[in-house]
Protein backbone atom coordinates (compact mmCIF):
# COMPACT_ATOMS: atom_id res chain seq x y z
CA UNK A 1 0.00 0.00 0.00
CA UNK A 2 1.25 3.27 -0.95
CA UNK A 3 1.11 6.54 1.42
CA UNK A 4 -1.51 7.72 -1.63
CA UNK A 5 -3.50 4.67 -0.72
CA UNK A 6 -3.36 4.72 2.97
CA UNK A 7 -4.08 8.19 3.41
CA UNK A 8 -7.13 7.43 1.18
CA UNK A 9 -8.23 4.59 3.62
CA UNK A 10 -8.07 6.81 6.44
CA UNK A 11 -10.15 9.51 4.71
CA UNK A 12 -12.95 7.36 3.86
CA UNK A 13 -13.03 5.50 7.63
CA UNK A 14 -13.16 9.03 9.07
CA UNK A 15 -16.07 10.26 6.75
CA UNK A 16 -17.18 6.74 7.81
CA UNK A 17 -17.58 7.37 11.50
CA UNK A 18 -18.73 10.82 11.19
CA UNK A 19 -21.53 9.68 8.61
CA UNK A 20 -22.32 7.29 11.50
CA UNK A 21 -22.28 9.79 14.24
CA UNK A 22 -24.57 12.02 12.54
CA UNK A 23 -26.98 8.93 11.54
CA UNK A 24 -27.30 8.10 15.36
CA UNK A 25 -27.98 11.75 16.02
CA UNK A 26 -30.79 11.79 13.64
CA UNK A 27 -32.51 9.34 14.55
CA UNK A 28 -32.46 10.20 18.16
CA UNK A 29 -33.46 13.57 17.50
CA UNK A 30 -37.01 11.95 16.75
CA UNK A 31 -38.14 11.50 20.54
CA UNK A 32 -36.81 10.35 23.87
CA UNK A 33 -36.80 7.20 24.05
CA UNK A 34 -39.12 5.46 26.20
CA UNK A 35 -38.49 5.37 29.99
CA UNK A 36 -39.92 4.10 32.96
CA UNK A 37 -40.07 5.35 36.51
CA UNK A 38 -39.77 9.48 35.51
CA UNK A 39 -41.57 11.57 38.18
CA UNK A 40 -44.29 13.67 37.47
CA UNK A 41 -42.84 16.85 38.77
CA UNK A 42 -40.10 18.77 40.78
CA UNK A 43 -40.35 19.41 44.55
CA UNK A 44 -38.28 22.17 45.60
CA UNK A 45 -38.29 23.24 48.83
CA UNK A 46 -37.51 26.86 50.54
CA UNK A 47 -36.65 28.59 53.86
CA UNK A 48 -39.33 31.06 55.06
CA UNK A 49 -38.24 31.45 58.32
CA UNK A 50 -35.04 30.93 60.87
CA UNK A 51 -34.99 30.79 63.91
CA UNK A 52 -33.02 33.44 66.02
CA UNK A 53 -30.11 31.22 67.69
CA UNK A 54 -26.34 32.53 67.50
CA UNK A 55 -24.72 30.53 65.30
CA UNK A 56 -27.15 28.57 63.58
CA UNK A 57 -27.05 28.62 59.25
CA UNK A 58 -29.63 26.55 57.41
CA UNK A 59 -29.73 25.79 54.00
CA UNK A 60 -31.61 23.85 51.28
CA UNK A 61 -29.91 20.75 49.32
CA UNK A 62 -31.58 21.08 45.97
CA UNK A 63 -31.79 17.35 44.62
CA UNK A 64 -34.38 15.21 43.60
CA UNK A 65 -35.76 14.60 47.03
CA UNK A 66 -34.37 18.07 48.94
CA UNK A 67 -32.61 18.16 51.94
CA UNK A 68 -31.28 20.61 54.52
CA UNK A 69 -27.79 20.96 55.46
CA UNK A 70 -27.31 23.12 59.21
CA UNK A 71 -24.12 24.91 60.58
CA UNK A 72 -23.60 25.34 63.91
CA UNK A 73 -20.90 27.47 65.80
CA UNK A 74 -23.42 28.52 68.95
CA UNK A 75 -21.57 28.16 72.69
CA UNK A 76 -24.05 25.47 73.73
CA UNK A 77 -25.53 22.49 72.18
CA UNK A 78 -28.38 22.75 69.62
CA UNK A 79 -30.69 19.68 69.15
CA UNK A 80 -33.06 19.02 66.16
CA UNK A 81 -36.40 17.29 67.10
CA UNK A 82 -37.19 14.30 65.29
CA UNK A 83 -40.79 13.52 63.27
CA UNK A 84 -41.95 12.66 66.66
CA UNK A 85 -41.00 15.19 68.68
CA UNK A 86 -37.63 13.11 69.77
CA UNK A 87 -33.92 14.18 70.24
CA UNK A 88 -32.95 13.27 66.90
CA UNK A 89 -29.67 15.10 66.16
CA UNK A 90 -27.10 17.28 68.11
CA UNK A 91 -25.13 19.83 67.46
CA UNK A 92 -22.23 21.19 68.89
CA UNK A 93 -19.35 24.09 66.87
CA UNK A 94 -17.41 20.67 66.99
CA UNK A 95 -19.38 17.72 66.45
CA UNK A 96 -22.83 16.11 64.94
CA UNK A 97 -23.83 13.09 66.94
CA UNK A 98 -27.45 11.65 66.53
CA UNK A 99 -29.47 9.61 67.99
CA UNK A 100 -29.60 5.68 66.67
CA UNK A 101 -33.00 5.28 67.88
CA UNK A 102 -34.77 8.02 67.10
CA UNK A 103 -37.58 6.98 64.39
CA UNK A 104 -36.33 9.64 61.97
CA UNK A 105 -33.12 8.59 61.72
CA UNK A 106 -34.19 4.96 61.33
CA UNK A 107 -36.36 6.64 58.49
CA UNK A 108 -33.32 7.51 56.94
CA UNK A 109 -31.47 5.45 54.18
CA UNK A 110 -28.99 4.94 56.45
CA UNK A 111 -26.52 1.94 56.97
CA UNK A 112 -27.39 0.14 60.30
CA UNK A 113 -25.83 0.57 63.40
CA UNK A 114 -24.93 -1.71 65.59
CA UNK A 115 -26.96 -1.00 69.28
CA UNK A 116 -24.41 0.15 72.01
CA UNK A 117 -25.27 1.48 75.61
CA UNK A 118 -25.49 4.73 74.12
CA UNK A 119 -28.13 5.64 71.12
CA UNK A 120 -25.85 8.95 70.04
CA UNK A 121 -23.11 7.96 67.26
CA UNK A 122 -20.71 10.95 66.05
CA UNK A 123 -22.10 11.85 61.89
CA UNK A 124 -19.42 14.81 61.73
CA UNK A 125 -16.47 16.46 63.68
CA UNK A 126 -17.00 19.98 62.01
CA UNK A 127 -20.20 21.33 63.19
CA UNK A 128 -21.89 20.68 59.65
CA UNK A 129 -24.31 17.91 58.59
CA UNK A 130 -27.08 17.36 56.05
CA UNK A 131 -29.67 14.65 55.56
CA UNK A 132 -33.12 14.05 53.57
CA UNK A 133 -35.79 14.95 55.89
CA UNK A 134 -39.12 13.36 55.61
CA UNK A 135 -40.34 16.32 56.77
CA UNK A 136 -39.29 18.08 53.16
CA UNK A 137 -40.53 14.97 51.24
CA UNK A 138 -43.67 15.39 51.99
CA UNK A 139 -45.22 15.81 48.15
CA UNK A 140 -42.70 12.89 47.59
CA UNK A 141 -44.90 10.59 49.50
CA UNK A 142 -48.78 12.19 48.59
CA UNK A 143 -50.65 12.57 46.05
CA UNK A 144 -51.14 16.34 47.56
CA UNK A 145 -49.93 19.05 44.66
CA UNK A 146 -51.00 22.37 46.52
CA UNK A 147 -48.57 25.24 45.70
CA UNK A 148 -47.55 25.40 48.60
CA UNK A 149 -46.71 22.89 51.22
CA UNK A 150 -45.40 24.36 54.74
CA UNK A 151 -43.04 22.40 56.82
CA UNK A 152 -40.95 23.22 60.08
CA UNK A 153 -37.87 21.23 61.58
CA UNK A 154 -37.93 22.04 65.43
CA UNK A 155 -34.98 22.93 67.34
CA UNK A 156 -34.34 23.09 71.33
CA UNK A 157 -31.30 24.31 73.27
CA UNK A 158 -30.02 23.19 76.12
CA UNK A 159 -31.62 26.07 78.03
CA UNK A 160 -34.91 24.39 76.86
CA UNK A 161 -35.84 27.08 74.37
CA UNK A 162 -37.86 26.44 71.21
CA UNK A 163 -37.12 27.36 67.45
CA UNK A 164 -38.10 26.14 63.78
CA UNK A 165 -37.11 26.17 61.05
CA UNK A 166 -39.82 26.73 58.61
CA UNK A 167 -40.52 27.12 55.03
CA UNK A 168 -42.65 25.68 52.24
CA UNK A 169 -42.57 22.74 49.30
CA UNK A 170 -43.50 23.43 46.01
CA UNK A 171 -44.78 21.00 43.45
CA UNK A 172 -43.96 21.79 39.38
CA UNK A 173 -45.41 18.91 36.90
CA UNK A 174 -42.96 17.89 34.42
CA UNK A 175 -45.01 18.47 31.18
Amino acid sequence: MTIGQTGNHLVSLVIGGLTALAASGLAGAHGAPEVEGVPDGIVKAQITKRPDIPGLSAMILDAPRPGILLRYKGEEPLTVLGSDGEAFIRFTRTEVTVNTNSPSWKALPNPSAEEEETSWVTLSQSGSFGWLDARLNALHDTEDTRANHPWSIPLTTERGDIGRIEGNLTFTPIH
